[in-house]
This record gives structure tokens, sequence and C-alpha cells, in this order.
């Protein structure tokens, strides 16, 4: 899908949840919008930093007795921590269900503190998100970044001199049709 379809298809589904009563924080709060999005998908979402295995991703997404919990890289940036949990809320937003991990290796791996009988069900345990599924998510963590005000988005373009709008133009052209 062209960047600029998906972005409008994010935009889309962002309106859908605005007008069941979706408000995103501003200035960005990951705390809040995990708040805010619970809400929403009638499900708490809780955030737990953790220090992600060697090899895994930077953030994955449990469901458990008490709702989602979204654990994302410790060992990070503050500004990758928030789009780590974008991107997650991306994944749940859109309802994407794949990455495999049973609970034994969560609980092992991510909640050591936690009973393996809360982690009942991970994001994802169908297989691998696909390649659209990613894409997709990335997108909308850009959208609910930029719409919270956290990341400048297509509004700040007014703020550009000519030439650097020529530039972005070209750029965003030669990205969103590589071969044309």
């Amino acid at each position: 899908m062209k960047p600029s379809t998906l972005r409008r298809a994010c935009l889309h589904r962002l309106e859908e949840l605005r007008a069941q009563g979706l408000d995103l924080p501003r200035p960005f709060d990951a705390r809040e919008l995990c708040r805010r999005v619970g809400a929403a998908v009638g499900q708490p979402i809780s955030l737990v930093a953790v220090p992600m295995p060697s090899g895994a991703p930077y953030g994955l997404t449990f469901f458990t007795d008490a709702g989602h919990i979204v654990a994302y890289e410790r060992r990070t940036s503050r500004v990758h921590q928030d789009h780590i949990v974008a991107h997650e809320l991306g994944h749940v937003l859109l309802g994407h269900r794949s990455f495999a991990l049973d609970d034994e290796a969560a609980t092992r791996l991510l909640f050591p503190g936690l009973r393996p009988t809360m982690v009942h069900r991970v994001l994802n345990r169908d297989g691998a998100y696909t390649r659209a599924e990613e894409q997709e998510a990335e997108m909308m963590a850009t959208v609910l970044l930029e719409e919270s005000g956290r990341h400048p988005g297509p509004s700040a373009d007014r703020d550009l001199s000519p030439g650097d709008a020529a530039l972005q133009a070209r750029l965003r052209h030669g990205l969103e049709h590589p071969t044309g």
C-alpha cells in the first residue's frame, strides 16, 4: 500500500475512534495515551519498561486477565520509548494479532514477577506480524505522535522556506514512488 493511502487509512481509523470519544493527550504523554486508548477499546492498558532480551523486538503487547500490557525497551531514549508505545498501540487500534510467544516464555523473559497463569494471551499469538501490519502500525504510531504533538506532522510544512518545501516535495515523491 502506498504511504499516502496508508496514512489516510490510519487518519480515518483515528477519526472513527475520536467519534467514539477518544481524545489524544496534548502534549504527548505515553501513560495518558494508554489510559485513553484502553478506555476506547474497553480494556485497560498498562505500560511496563523492561530490558528486552537480545534479539527481541523493542516492544510487545500482551493480554492478561486484567487487560493489555505494553512492554517496551527500558534502555533507550524517551523519544524512542514513546515511539515504541505508539507503535504497539497502533497494533491494538488496528486489530492486529500475530506475534507468537507462549505464556511461559513471556513470563520468564519479560515479566518474571507475574504468575504464568496471569499472562494468558500474547497479542499476535497466531504467527508473526505481516510486513503490511508492521507498516500499518508504524504509520499509526506516526499519526498518533503527530496528532498528540510529539512529532511535527504535515501541518508543520507551512513553516518551511519555499526551497525547503520544494526539496521536501521531491523527497516525498521519490519515497512514495521509488520506480517512477
